[in-house]
């Protein structure tokens, strides 16, 4: 049996996937890693081919046309067999010792979600910093969303964090964009609500690197795909009724989610300063008064609201929001 169906998504990662599958090799035949070669144009697919050819009952590699990330997500997740699954970026990696602890314990577990810690591992001499959830969930223990704590300001679920059940994946019948960058929001906010139960692990489990200048969390990129936030929020913010949400604390979670999209959506267009950027914000806005009313009602009362403050002054505090944010959490 698998127990772990691992997407690795590749698009000219040459020079660092090795490292990120080698980490992923240690599940031996608990896992499947899955290296999806989303049309590269370097040595990615002989990589892929290689490992296959030296694991071939635990590796596979797909070579696709160029879908982008959300695409490789996609391949992946028609692809999987494993009870659970988890995407690994081609250029982070996983810590020995707390996998090795994952793969003990996730054979006895049940639960629709399982939520384990990150770490921001950094090039430049910064500190890694670990994104932890102990002060929300019980450590070690099955429980509901109703019984989840509060979120500090900066604590957020992301794609590093969770690892659904393939079951609850399916039965929210996701289909995430193609050539879209930050359609990861879209996996994290989807299942939430096919997502029953959920286990917490205090395992530092993910290392979630960053340095590369071409991530899509660098700022010049943030500014560049902005677009790709925007329509990616719009998806979000657009995809339920939160009153029909029965878990009072899912529904504040989510709620919470839409927020944050809405804030950041906001920002990286007024990041620009142009505008094009100016324009951009208020059509993210206005998709959502026509669509959602009731969750636009109550966006513009949220911090959200107030980065979206016509005129040089509103733009002043998205920006200086987003650079105190950056303090707290050197997320770029």
């Amino acid at each position: 049996m698998k127990y772990i169906s691992f997407v690795v998504p590749c698009y000219n990662s040459e020079a660092y996937m090795e490292n990120c599958i080698e980490s992923l090799l240690i599940g031996g035949e608990d896992v499947e890693i899955i290296i999806i070669d989303d049309g590269s144009k370097d040595k990615t697919g002989k990589i892929a081919d290689k490992y296959q050819k030296k694991y071939p009952t635990i590796v596979k590699a797909i070579h696709q046309e160029n879908g982008g990330h959300g695409a490789g997500i996609m391949t992946g997740l028609s692809l999987a067999t494993g009870k659970y699954f988890k995407v690994v970026d081609s250029d982070d990696w996983v810590d020995k010792k707390a996998y090795k602890t994952l793969l003990k314990k996730i054979k006895k577990i049940d639960s629709d979600l399982i939520i384990m810690n990150y770490v921001y591992t950094y090039t430049d001499g910064r500190i890694n910093q670990t994104i932890s959830f102990k002060n929300v969930f019980k450590e070690n223990e099955e429980m509901t969303w109703d019984e989840m704590k509060k979120f500090k300001p900066t604590q957020y679920l992301s794609l590093h964090s969770l690892m659904y059940k393939k079951s609850v994946l399916d039965a929210s019948s996701m289909d995430l964009p193609k050539h879209t960058f930050y359609e990861d929001n879209l996996f994290i906010y989807i299942p939430f609500v096919n997502t029953k139960t959920i286990y917490y692990m205090d395992l530092d489990f993910y290392r979630y690197f960053i340095g590369r200048e071409d991530q899509s969390v660098q700022e010049p990129q943030l500014i560049k795909r902005s677009s790709h936030q925007v329509l990616v929020t719009k998806l979000v913010c657009n995809k339920y009724d939160l009153d029909e949400v029965k878990s009072k604390k899912l529904r504040k979670m989510m709620y919470r989610e839409c927020v944050f999209c809405m804030t950041i959506g906001t920002i990286f267009s007024r990041l620009a300063m142009n505008e094009e950027g100016e324009k951009q914000y208020k059509e993210l806005w206005e998709s959502i008064k026509e669509n959602n009313p009731k969750l636009y009602k109550r966006l513009i009362f949220s911090k959200a609201g107030a980065c979206a403050i016509p005129g040089k002054f509103g733009r002043f505090i998205a920006i200086k929001g987003y650079r105190f944010a950056h303090s707290l959490v050197k997320f770029n």
